[in-house]
């Protein structure tokens, strides 16, 4: 087995590590969003002036600056974690780098505060319903946050102009505070991913003389997007999209050694979740020969009807479910490909 079995073991087992942090720090930001849903209790609960009055009004805008505050801070919070994050991520990946080089080389190792730096600037870019999203984490960041002070004052306008009491009002907020923190977990998810993935490039970048490129590593379960399942062990270059390619992505960036710098390392696996459970597969095994070994039904659960009857019959191959961009195809877009499928395979 090569170097890159091994890199693709401490890739996937490290990618798991991340996740967990993720987890860290959502319980960080989710308190940010209780202080806030708490903030605007207090505010209804000392009551409201008259729905619609000069002191309504005045009471809102209060309340509207606190929340912008606790926003504010919540913002300062994430970024100063997700930098120092970046920083570790950076040292992680050289010393990954250095285990597996055959050669005696100097590996470089940039600057914390130049990983830190690229991994708050380089925007996320992500595919969204209504095409790619372009975004920065600060940017990801003011937008969630503005968003959610508006829910919050928009469900005490609602009830202040539907003469509801305090205690009812009071209902309305709890009803989103859910909702806002089960919002914060995708946001937090994707964010750390970008910052993991970020940094891992930059190290990569720092050592382009060592490297053919880097490539897709996706999860191997039910839950993993037809983007990702497309993408999974393919090579990509250093302007190439990179993890995450969307929300909740949990995709990794896997180096790839030149040959005269890589060496032969034990068999290595990556782990998988099908309907038996969790397996250990070959280190090389794609999403598509994985899933072409699981059963039909939980190949028809994934991929759907309508993709499953191409797949199962050979005629298209999970990179052509999306286009060039990783934007999941429709079925019309799938069927204009179907003679292209056909024309390669000679029929």
């Amino acid at each position: 087995m090569s170097s890159e079995g091994y890199l693709t073991d401490a890739t996937t087992r490290h990618q798991v590590y991340v996740q967990r942090y993720a987890g860290g720090n959502l319980k960080r930001v989710t308190a940010f969003i209780s202080k806030a849903i708490k903030t605007a209790k207090d505010r209804v609960s000392a009551g409201l002036s008259d729905y619609g009055t000069r002191r309504y009004t005045s009471q809102i805008e209060a309340l509207q600056g606190d929340l912008r505050g606790i926003y504010d801070d919540l913002k300062g919070r994430a970024q100063l974690d997700l930098g120092e994050f970046a920083a570790y991520e950076a040292e992680f990946n050289a010393t990954m780098l250095g285990k597996v080089v055959k050669l005696v080389v100097q590996l470089n190792v940039p600057s914390a505060e130049m990983v830190s730096a690229a991994a708050l600037a380089d925007p996320l870019i992500l595919e969204a319903r209504k095409g790619a999203q372009r975004i920065s984490i600060g940017g990801a960041l003011d937008q969630f946050g503005t968003k959610k002070a508006a829910e919050i004052i928009g469900e005490i306008q609602i009830g202040s102009s539907l003469g509801e009491t305090s205690q009812q009002i009071g209902r309305r907020l709890t009803s989103i505070h859910q909702l806002h923190q089960d919002q914060a977990s995708s946001l937090v998810r994707t964010m750390t991913n970008h910052v993991a993935s970020t940094a891992r490039m930059e190290t990569l970048k720092a050592n382009d003389d060592i490297l053919q490129g880097w490539r897709w590593i996706s999860t191997l379960d039910s839950k993993t997007s037809h983007m990702c399942q497309a993408r999974d062990q393919h090579l990509y270059g250093w302007d190439d999209p990179k993890p995450p390619g969307h929300w909740n992505c949990r995709s990794s960036a896997l180096p790839v050694l030149k040959d005269e710098f890589a060496r032969e390392i034990p068999g290595s696996t990556r782990p998988s979740i099908g309907p038996d459970g969790v397996t250990l597969v070959s280190s090389k095994t794609s999403y598509q020969d994985w899933l072409s070994r699981q059963p039909a039904a939980f190949q028809r659960d994934i991929l759907g009807p309508n993709r499953y009857a191409l797949f199962s019959k050979g005629e298209l191959t999970l990179d052509k479910f999306v286009d060039d961009n990783g934007k999941t195809l429709t079925l019309k877009q799938l069927k204009d490909l179907e003679p292209l499928a056909f024309e390669r395979a000679g029929l």
